[in-house]
């Protein structure tokens, strides 16, 4: 592979194979280099505690645009791994993820956003919702418990590559210090409900595709769910309680195709 052969785009930034075993992850040119800066101490922080992850090393500007030079991992997604499995391979594989997860949960972190405080921040940015609707989930936000737990904020079997040696989770943009209740219900509504750009461009090509996908995200989000609550003893009424604030700051994100369904979630858990 030659140095500059783009090898990955994602909504924030290009990953770029930069030779000499490493990648850079150059964000776009309106990124600011603060947040560049705060997410490449983040990455060092959480590398020191949970070794699942590639090593940062630095901070570059190229033509202008910041990126992060990580260590490259000469594999696959999890999620890529996936489509060529069968039913038995997709379970373990699933697992894998799972007993992944509640390792990074047994790690605790601080000098980093709070759970809670970012969840609160997202809500309040969204257009989707009323100020009284907002005032409610945040309200309710509030009741919920606080943790310092390590919560990547965005696990998802996309976000997890498998090499020869070992399974790595990348992409830590969102991660908190906070309650893994919360970190758990963000990544089943994700295995559940979650689409990404390759699934957004599967369902438009006919109803087959989009019927196929929701069976295919459905059987693997209980798998998740099932073996998380196994391996930790968890409650799935504890797991629950997230939902309509993950639901309600997802909405931050602008994904059209998601809305819908999440404003509907929403106004049924408030009406509860």
């Amino acid at each position: 592979m030659e140095k500059g052969a783009v090898i990955g785009k994602g909504r924030e930034a290009e990953v770029i194979y930069w030779g000499n075993n490493r990648v850079l992850k150059l964000f776009y040119k309106e990124f600011p280099s603060n947040i560049v800066n705060y997410r490449f101490k983040v990455d060092i922080l959480i590398e020191k505690i949970f070794t699942n992850c590639p090593k940062a090393f630095e901070v570059i500007k190229d033509n202008g645009r910041f990126g992060i030079l990580y260590e490259y991992i000469e594999e696959v997604t999890l999620s890529e791994f996936l489509g060529r499995m069968k039913n038995t391979g997709v379970r373990k594989a699933t697992r894998l993820a799972v007993e992944l997860q509640t390792e990074m949960h047994k790690y605790e972190i601080e000098d980093i956003k709070s759970q809670k405080n970012t969840l609160k921040w997202e809500i309040e940015q969204t257009n989707l919702l009323t100020n009284d609707q907002k005032n409610e989930i945040i309200n309710y936000l509030e009741k919920l418990p606080d943790g310092n737990t390590i919560c990547h904020g965005d696990f998802h079997l996309g976000n997890i590559i498998a090499s020869k040696k070992k399974l790595y989770v990348i992409d830590w943009a969102n991660a908190t210090s906070g309650n893994p209740y919360g970190d758990v219900a963000r990544s089943f509504y994700l295995m559940k409900y979650g689409l990404g750009a390759s699934d957004e461009k599967f369902i438009k090509k006919s109803f087959i595709h989009k019927f196929l996908l929701k069976i295919g995200k459905s059987f693997i989000s209980k798998i998740y769910i099932k073996h998380y609550l196994k391996l930790t003893g968890f409650s799935l009424k504890e797991v629950k309680k997230w939902d309509l604030v993950i639901f309600a700051a997802r909405l931050r994100e602008g994904i059209p195709l998601e809305n819908n369904n999440l404003l509907k979630m929403i106004s049924k858990l408030l009406k509860h």
